[in-house]
């Protein structure tokens, strides 16, 4: 089925809105089936293989859409029911055997592990072309799957039909056409379960009930898009080139940041050579200022200009020699007036010194006169006390002496000065300098030496004045030349300054340039250097592109499957709501009307949950986990199911095993909607089942006519034999017939044991419902006690009474009514019906029963049974 689903999907694409691409990937998927299904998502199998495949055949996969086997599509089939199977070696079938199919009702009985599902796949094998089970577990050889394991042999099963004359017809496998034949127990299991789960994933239940669980499985393991995990979608050279050039990028942005820098310091330059002076350009303040081959600059000339010592100077001025000249003129004048006056007072500057030496000698004769030894107090004056007296009438002399003593040490004073001045002209003029006879005078003789004129009449003292007016002169200059020497200093210090920036600018310069340089050659190189990486590149833009529409192509595709997917419950069940709601309120008739259902939505999509609404209230729809039993969902899953294969008109229903599916509260239910009501009366019902009590009661639920056409296959336990045993001559179970062929054998007691077997479920069952169906259904009922059980012949009186009335509307009552009058007509303690009541004999009482009254019910019950079935 997962192919045959993957098939319908690919017809989906042939439409022109979807591209060719995607049609080539879903020719390579189908391609490759076998070795993709058994793929997950876990660490990118799928996709990796998916990828691994398409990139060395993209150009020549096929952008044809894959057709669908030639099947008929017709709804109408050309059998009307299977007549015959053959199959072996096949699953547990370890050789050939044969089964006659030809009736409306073939049922097959077995327990678990006797070879059923075998004889189902073998079916499904026939019809369908392939086994789900097969699918589901993903066998890449659906043979090994099929290959009996004993023997190691496979030979594919054969189905022969009844075509419309009645003639065998050979049945050729037909997916589309079949697929809804088969209804399996492990779909409404499944179904069941994914009911309770989150909402999410409800759209689930109806791919799930149609056995669609492989191809969701199949869907889910495709991941959305191929992405560079598993392809290359921007080449690998691309990838090592574009890494190469970010380095590159870095020499780009740093030739750009430099090209930027060597404008910014343009303009700086600029900027500090206007500064320095207007219209200047920076090249030519760099030459001026540090200069150049043919000029030392500006800088080195003011640094070598101001190396050079100033002249030392004289600091003698004109002035300072004219108030030098005053003071030795004033003070030479005051010194001959003092010493004028002393010379005029001389003698008694001779009596002062006498009369100081008599004082001097007081020391030396204290006690007698010093000329004449005369001792003092002899002498008529005290020659020492006259002498002090004489001195203090003295005493202005002294004062005039020092005087003369002071101007004296002032003029030698003023004539060092003088003798300065001299010797620093003889210094600073030392050439041909007449005064430097003059440097060793000193004193007044100087003087009078430089004022005496010479033979030309001019003096030393005015060649003295000439020179120091000149040394003046050179001092001024020395002067002026020092505040010139600070001004250059200061220009010195701006000039250095400006060098030291211009020195920044040309180190920032050379910095730049090497690094366009360097930027430069790399770039330069760069081409060079990857040649053969950028052929690469360039030889592999094709592969990139591509696998670039492989990954485009692949998640186009990857979104119409998934849309495909969840488009299906919605195709499935389109327009089966009514039959949907039909078959389960079937399946549900003993439940009260306000039980039943009137409408139900199904979950077709994400987050839409399964709801139903009731008979008694239309209009309201109901969580149906909230409101209905598993029991009742299992219903809802198995009315799905039947409602599909109706409108398919399927002509066959294969059911699989339904004592699992269905639970004990619906079995009679379901199995009157298959058999008595006319659902499918017109289809042939192959079913297999392991529960023995439904296996029974669905044969005697069929009248015994059809019981008897039927076919029963009984599969029987294995006893250490490697093949499926098979009875296909098994006794029947159905009650009647069951009678009858005891009677013919003459075993009148299990005649009579089946009598009240059929009898049992015909009053309780069919005739109980014939009269509640045309009549009252209420009876009067006696029981022995309050626990025994009905008795059948206070039953059978009961119906017959309520059959019998007046008003009991139905015309062909008497075929019903005749049967249980011949029955009752016997007596109720005759020996047969008192053994139909209990069912036992009292082992005393051993006599036989009557031969033709047990003949005479088996009619009876054949009648009744007619009339009612």
């Amino acid at each position: 089925m997962l192919s045959n689903e993957f098939l319908r999907f690919f017809q989906t694409l042939d439409t022109a809105d979807v591209p060719g691409d995607v049609r080539k990937i879903a020719n390579l998927v189908w391609d490759n089936m076998d070795s993709i299904i058994p793929l997950g998502t876990a660490q990118g199998q799928r996709i990796r293989r998916i990828a691994d495949l398409a990139q060395p055949s993209w150009d020549t996969l096929s952008l044809e859409v894959q057709p669908m086997p030639e099947q008929n599509s017709e709804r109408v089939s050309t059998f009307s029911r299977l007549r015959r199977l053959s199959v072996g070696p096949f699953r547990g079938f370890a050789r050939q055997e044969e089964f006659d199919l030809d009736s409306r009702l073939v049922l097959i009985y077995g327990p678990n592990g006797t070879g059923k599902s075998s004889f189902c796949e073998a079916l499904e094998y026939t019809l369908l072309g392939s086994v789900a089970e097969a699918e589901s577990k993903r066998f890449r050889n659906q043979t090994d799957y099929f290959r009996n394991a004993y023997v190691n042999q496979f030979a594919a099963p054969v189905i022969t039909g009844v075509g419309a004359q009645g003639h065998d017809v050979a049945i050729e496998n037909n997916e589309a056409q079949y697929r809804f034949c088969f209804v399996e127990k492990n779909r409404i299991d499944n179904f069941s379960k994914i009911a309770a789960l989150a909402p999410a994933r409800q759209n689930e239940l109806i791919s799930t009930l149609f056995g669609l669980d492989a191809f969701n499985d199949f869907v889910r393991n495709f991941t959305a898009e191929i992405d560079g995990r598993y392809i290359d979608l921007t080449g690998v050279k691309k990838a090592q080139l574009a890494e190469k050039r970010r380095t590159l990028e870095g020499a780009i942005q740093q030739l750009e940041a430099g090209k930027t820098d060597l404008e910014g310091l343009v303009s700086e330059e600029q900027t500090l050579a206007s500064g320095y002076r207007e219209g200047l350009s920076f090249q030519q303040m760099m030459i001026e200022l540090k200069g150049d081959e043919q000029n030392i600059g500006t800088i080195r000339q003011l640094e070598a200009e101001l190396q050079k010592p100033l002249p030392n100077k004289s600091h003698l001025t004109c002035a300072m020699l004219k108030d030098l000249s005053d003071s030795v003129e004033t003070v030479l004048a005051d010194l001959y007036g003092k010493q004028k006056q002393l010379a005029e007072v001389s003698l008694q500057v001779s009596f002062k010194i006498l009369f100081e030496a008599v004082v001097q000698l007081q020391s030396t004769s204290p006690e007698q006169c010093p000329a004449c030894h005369t001792p003092l107090q002899q002498a008529t004056k005290n020659p020492y006390s006259h002498a002090s007296e004489e001195l203090l009438k003295l005493a202005f002399l002294s004062t005039l002496q020092g005087e003369i003593a002071q101007l004296e040490q002032s003029i030698s004073q003023l004539m060092y000065r003088v003798s300065q001045f001299v010797g620093t002209c003889c210094q600073f003029l030392p050439h041909e300098n007449v005064l430097e006879i003059f440097r060793e005078d000193n004193g007044i003789a100087l003087w009078r030496d430089l004022h005496q004129p010479a033979g030309d009449g001019i003096t030393p003292w005015s060649l003295l004045e000439k020179q120091v007016l000149q040394l003046e002169e050179e001092d001024k200059k020395t002067e002026a030349a020092a505040k010139l020497r600070e001004s250059r200093q200061r220009d010195l210090v701006r000039l250095r300054e400006s060098e030291r920036q211009i020195t920044i600018l040309q180190t920032r310069r050379n910095t730049t340039e090497r690094a366009i340089a360097a930027a430069q050659l790399l770039i330069g190189n760069f081409d060079t250097e990857n040649r053969q990486l950028i052929e690469e590149v360039a030889l592999e833009e094709s592969v990139v592109r591509k696998n670039t529409e492989i990954s485009v192509a692949y998640a186009l595709f990857v979104l119409k499957l998934n849309a495909y997917k969840d488009g299906l419950p919605q195709q499935l069940v389109a327009n089966l709501g009514d039959s949907i709601v039909t078959l389960y309120n079937a399946f549900n008739r003993n439940d009260p009307p306000g039980e039943k259902l009137a409408g139900i939505k199904l979950p077709l999509m994400q987050n839409q949950r399964l709801e139903v609404a009731f008979q008694n209230n239309p209009a309201k729809f109901f969580d149906a986990l909230h409101v209905l039993s598993e029991g009742h969902v299992r219903c809802i899953g198995l009315a799905i199911l039947l409602a599909k294969n109706i409108s398919e008109q399927c002509p066959l229903l294969i059911f699989d095993d339904p004592v699992n599916a269905i639970d004990d509260d619906h079995r009679e239910s379901i199995r009157r909607t298959l058999f008595e009501d006319a659902f499918f009366a017109d289809k042939q019902i192959i079913l297999a089942c392991h529960g023995e009590e439904f296996f029974k009661d669905i044969q005697n639920l069929l009248p015994a006519p059809v019981a008897a056409q039927s076919k029963t296959f009984s599969f029987l336990p294995r006893l250490d034999e490697l093949h499926i045993r098979v009875d296909f001559n098994c006794a029947p179970r159905n009650y009647i017939l069951s009678a009858r062929s005891h009677y013919g054998r003459n075993e009148i007691r299990e005649a009579l044991t089946k009598c009240r077997q059929s009898l049992e479920s015909l009053m309780k069952g069919k005739v109980w419902r014939y009269v509640n169906k045309h009549g009252d259904g209420n009876l009067s009922l006696k029981l022995r006690s309050a626990n025994a059980p009905i008795e059948l012949r206070n039953l059978s009186d009961q119906l017959k009474k309520q059959i019998g009335r007046a008003d009991f509307n139905d015309p062909n009552k008497n075929a019903v009514f005749t049967p249980i009058d011949v029955l009752t007509g016997f007596s109720g303690e005759s020996r047969e019906w008192r053994y139909l009541n209990k069912g036992t004999h009292d082992e005393n009482d051993r006599a036989e029963f009557d031969r033709a009254t047990v003949e005479a019910m088996i009619g009876a019950i054949e009648a009744l049974d007619q009339a009612v079935g």
